[in-house]
């Protein structure tokens, strides 16, 4: 029988904020004496990026490494470890200033915990939990976030001698600083002095932007990743003006915004609006900077969800491909013949729309000046990454020390060090053996005698 290890923590989500303290235990079974060097437990947070960029004559690798924590307790350091149920009670503690955890296609931030037994001849047995890290982040400590944004724009359609009046539009928030589950409400006002062209909708989308940081050699990597998408497809007529007010919702899994400059992988927002004129003009982009962080700001607290939204469905190609993949009713009702026509006009009116030119805009500036092309930028192999633990839920502010695991004959004390493992007056490590946890040991056993009668019986059945 292999070594197993299982991590029991003291929340089901292992999602945790900085600057709390990680409570649990690790059950480590072994089935034999091994004879190892030290068994020690890890509290690691780090960054990496990686990627590759091919040019006419050669490939370019870039990459970095960059440090936020690392703890070490010795948990045995003795020759011969025995065979049966060893139980470590741990208490570590995340510091406040740990990013939050976040990955994206060149780089990642990732904590884990880990149990490794060092042997003194082949490879080391290491056993690892991944957990997530949210930075606490209040915006009411910083009075900037609290200040209205705003971004203005004019365009001219065509050019001389057919140029058209200006179309002015500008797009406002009361604040800058959010939170997942919260309404981000804005203004959009337009005035359309172009006596040809309307604004056919509105394009409202959250981004996260990522800046990825590579140390050797020194150089920068984006990544943009649309979050969520509104389409407002209330028109603005030519020669009319109009203001739009209305919300988006951020979403839960949202990870917090990076302040720290000087991180490897940087992660920033962005509220963007777009104006669609349709035909062969360029959509008028709106953009303005919005942070996320972990406590609301007390005048917008109000505006905040209880709920995750209801995924839309932006454009009319999306439903129609979301209709088609979604099963039947068992029972199909008749249609009267005035629903029948009033479907086939809506279908004729559908299908006589102008194709969208957006696939054919030419790319960014950050993006053509890249060496080599997206296609051999993406051919690459990228960097892999580690498991991430997936949340769903909002995230809780109960004390570590008061948790109170099931079975178990050894009390949990809150230490105040920078990372603990509880201990016995000499000064070693609780490394609980069958004669120490008779209760653990025997539940252990009965639960493994158990898997292999249902082994052995699926077998059995098999033959």
């Amino acid at each position: 029988m292999p070594t197993t290890c299982v991590f029991q923590l003291d929340r089901l989500n292992p999602v945790y904020n900085s600057g709390e303290y990680i409570s649990g235990r690790i059950l480590l079974r072994t089935d034999k004496v091994k004879r190892v060097n030290a068994v020690y437990v890890t509290l690691e947070g780090e960054a990496k990026v990686q990627w590759s960029m091919s040019g006419k004559s050669e490939t370019s690798n870039y990459s970095g490494h960059q440090q936020y924590l690392h703890t070490r307790t010795n948990v045995f350091d003795n020759s011969l470890f025995r065979a049966g149920v060893h139980v470590y009670v741990l208490t570590l503690r995340i510091p406040p200033d740990c990013p939050s955890s976040c990955k994206g296609p060149y780089g990642y931030i990732a904590y884990n915990i880990s149990l490794t037994i060092d042997k003194p001849w082949g490879f080391d047995e290491i056993f690892r939990k991944p957990i997530m890290v949210v930075q606490t982040l209040d915006l009411n400590y910083n009075s900037e976030f609290a200040l209205p944004v705003k971004d203005e724009n004019i365009k001219y359609l065509c050019h001389w001698p057919c140029v058209s009046g200006p179309i002015s539009s500008s797009l406002a928030l009361p604040a800058s600083g959010f939170t997942p589950l919260q309404e981000v409400p804005f203004t959009v006002e337009i005035d359309n002095q172009s006596p040809h062209y309307d604004i056919i909708a509105l394009e409202v989308s959250i981004k996260q932007h990522f800046v990825f940081l590579s140390r050797k050699p020194v150089k920068r990597n984006f990544y943009t990743k649309t979050l969520c998408k509104e389409i407002i497809t209330d028109r603005t007529l030519r020669l009319s003006k109009r203001m739009y007010e209305s919300s988006i919702c951020v979403p839960m899994d949202t990870p917090r915004s990076t302040l720290n400059p000087n991180y490897i992988v940087f992660l920033h927002y962005t509220l963007q609006v777009k104006l669609k004129t349709g035909y062969f003009h360029y959509d008028t982009d709106l953009s303005v900077p919005i942070v996320v962080g972990t406590t609301p700001l007390q005048h917008l607290h109000a505006m905040a969800c209880t709920r995750q939204p209801a995924r839309r469905t932006p454009t009319p190609e999306r439903q129609r491909l979301i209709e088609r993949v979604q099963p039947r009713p068992a029972t199909v009702e008749e249609e009267t013949p005035q629903e029948a026509a009033a479907e086939e006009i809506h279908q004729t009116l559908e299908d006589d729309e102008p194709p969208s030119y957006d696939s054919c805009l030419p790319p960014s500036f950050s993006f053509a000046t890249l060496a080599g092309s997206q296609q051999t930028l993406e051919s690459q192999p990228r960097i892999h990454l580690p498991k991430f633990p997936g949340f769903s839920t909002l995230l809780g502010t109960a004390p570590a020390h008061d948790l109170v695991l099931e079975d178990s004959g050894l009390d949990m004390h809150h230490y105040r060090s920078y990372g603990s493992l509880d201990t016995d007056h000499t000064g070693r490590s609780l490394d609980t053996f069958g004669s120490l946890c008779g209760p653990l040991s025997e539940q252990c056993e009965i639960e493994q005698q158990e898997r292999e009668q249902q082994l052995n019986a699926t077998a059995e059945h098999q033959f």
